[in-house]
């Protein structure tokens, strides 16, 4: 299989809902277009970010279609397929081959921890087995609580040629971009995520790309822009524009996605920032703090 050229910036899109949690599909299609507007070069509906463990499989499918039919070809969609079980995760590969997506993107079966290498192996190799779409691996050692060895990733590459890109995140990514770029080289292509909380280090250490909240785009689109253009000074002084966002971000655990969909609806692209359960609320002065952080963003409204 020719490697995809993802490269830049690939949000992880929120998943919108309406006040009664039911799925806002003209949300869907607003976020989508203000993310293309804000520079994105890619998008990813369904992965953490979107929430995909609160949603049935049914709603997982109208998530991408709503993402496919916005984006009309002007961007990739890399669609969230992760499940704790194959079979379902095979399924809902299957349904993005059938409706259009550039890739997929899967993370380890989350309940599965023994044994973690063989588990992943097996998991991640049939999914690459079913599809010939692209797929990234979603290393998520943070969420998921499994390690991955770096020669995992060589086994699954020799394996599968499909096998096109990985996104690391957790207490090991930078030692890992390390020892991908070491090891192989050139194989796969590698995206940072953790809402783009270490994106100046994984630039410098020649990250492909970043899967940041879809959100504040257009500040990350610039951030890497001038990190990848050699431009530190520059990078640093964008990064610290956009570090209170991030702060709060991971200050927030159970909120994140409020933030997010806040973000989004002071930006005037969509209505509610309704997450479903569970879900712990911001605090009044997480609140408080957000308003203000927003503010200080001077953000231009859609």
């Amino acid at each position: 299989m020719v490697k995809p050229d993802w490269s830049g910036v690939f949000p992880a899109l929120c998943t919108v809902t309406d006040a009664k949690g039911n799925l806002d599909v003209a949300g869907m299609r607003a976020q989508v277009d203000a993310n293309i507007e804000w520079g994105a070069d890619g998008v990813c509906p369904g992965i953490i970010a979107g929430e995909f463990f609160k949603f049935s499989e049914d709603e997982r499918m109208d998530i991408l279609d709503a993402t496919v039919e916005a984006a009309d070809g002007r961007v990739p969609v890399l669609y969230g397929v992760s499940h704790s079980g194959t079979e379902l995760a095979i399924r809902l590969a299957k349904h993005a081959e059938d409706r259009g997506a550039d890739g997929i993107i899967a993370m380890t079966p989350y309940f599965s921890h023994t044994p973690s290498k063989a588990i992943v192996l097996k998991h991640i190799g049939d999914i690459c087995a079913a599809t010939e779409l692209p797929v990234m691996l979603q290393d998520a050692e943070d969420a998921t609580g499994i390690h991955i060895c770096p020669t995992t990733y060589i086994d699954l590459a020799d394996e599968h040629s499909n096998l096109a890109s990985i996104k690391l995140e957790g207490p090991g990514t930078l030692d890992k971009l390390r020892d991908i770029n070491r090891l192989m080289p050139g194989r796969v292509s590698v995206f940072g995520g953790m809402a783009a909380k270490l994106i100046l280090q994984e630039a410098a250490l020649g990250a492909d790309g970043t899967i940041p909240s879809g959100c504040l785009t257009d500040i990350i689109v610039d951030i890497w822009a001038k990190a990848k253009k050699g431009d530190v000074k520059g990078a640093e002084k964008a990064y610290a524009r956009y570090k209170p966002w991030v702060d709060l971000f991971h200050g927030s655990p159970g909120a994140t996605a409020e933030i997010e969909k806040e973000t989004l609806k002071h930006r005037g692209v969509i209505k509610t920032a309704t997450s479903r359960s569970p879900k712990i609320p911001l605090t009044d002065e997480g609140r408080t703090r957000l308003s203000q952080i927003l503010v200080d963003l001077k953000l231009k409204p859609e």
